[in-house]
């Protein structure tokens, strides 16, 4: 087993019981607060290895999001969404009784994010959101049409598979269509069944309650200084919505990164976790 593999096998997960459910997470370090939050088929196992090399200089959080996991959720808990999982966020950081944190989120979890910080900035120091996946804030007109003919190409295989009940598919149509063509069979084992024992999670997350209305206007009032980058390699499905973030920010610094693509955090723990370090950093 690799170090990489030996990281996300360990240690056993803390649990964090808020209202009815139990969170898993682990905390490691002392120092400055950095939650970490997963996007698709994922749980905390895919930051265990940043929270470990960045645990040198800092307290890292990583927990899983509701529905997320090998956790039993309960059959009537809220509907699976951005709105929920931002409630979920409020009140883990809460019960920690950490805030304010250094948040870093990823992808789906860009959004849980940044709505999160909307409804409660006192709670969070700042926001690192790599490629965030929001997806009501308006584009221009050639952005538009290619974010839409590529969201067709990338998803419409992933209902086709779902609605086949093709799970196993879709979960490997959804890595291939973030990272190219055979990503996902080329991936170590370890990341390969963190992302199965996740595919569970497929139905819900393309029957998902409709995010929360997230305007530019939003984003230039929001206090928390929030810093939105993306991957040159990446496609414009994550691009072109990662750049509308970022033009609407106030405070933050915004860059593209050279030579990655979307699966950036999960193919190179190291390289992000100095590109986090790096952005923990700077002065706000």
């Amino acid at each position: 087993m690799n170090l990489q593999s030996a990281a996300r096998s360990g240690p056993a997960p803390l649990q964090q019981t808020i209202g009815q459910d139990r969170f898993p997470y682990v905390d490691m370090g002392n120092g400055v607060p950095v939650v970490f939050l997963h996007g698709a088929l994922a749980d905390w196992r895919i930051w265990a290895e940043h929270c470990r090399l960045l645990s040198k200089r800092f307290r890292c959080i990583s927990f899983t999001q509701r529905y997320f996991g090998e956790t039993a959720w309960r059959e009537d808990g809220p509907r699976f969404g951005v709105s929920t999982h931002a409630e979920d966020l409020i009140a883990f950081v809460e019960a920690l009784g950490i805030g304010p944190v250094n948040l870093v989120a990823w992808s789906y979890a860009g959004h849980v994010a940044l709505h999160a910080a909307t409804q409660r900035p006192e709670l969070f120091s700042r926001i690192l959101a790599y490629e965030p996946g929001v997806r009501t804030l308006p584009l221009g007109p050639d952005e538009a049409a290619l974010v839409g003919q590529d969201a067709q190409a990338a998803f419409g295989p992933i209902f086709a598979a779902v609605g086949e009940g093709r799970l196993e598919d879709a979960v490997r149509l959804l890595i291939d269509a973030s990272g190219g063509a055979g990503h996902f069979d080329a991936e170590p084992a370890d990341s390969r069944r963190i992302k199965l024992e996740n595919l569970h999670t497929m139905p819900l997350l393309l029957s998902q309650e409709e995010p929360p209305a997230m305007s530019c206007e939003d984003l230039k009032r929001l206090p928390v200084p929030v810093s939105v980058a993306w991957g040159e390699k990446t496609r414009p499905l994550f691009k072109f919505p990662s750049e509308a973030v970022a033009r609407c920010v106030a405070h933050g610094a915004h860059r593209e990164v050279p030579g990655v693509g979307h699966l950036w955090p999960d193919e190179d723990p190291p390289g992000f976790s100095a590109f986090v370090e790096s952005w923990l950093d700077e002065k706000p």
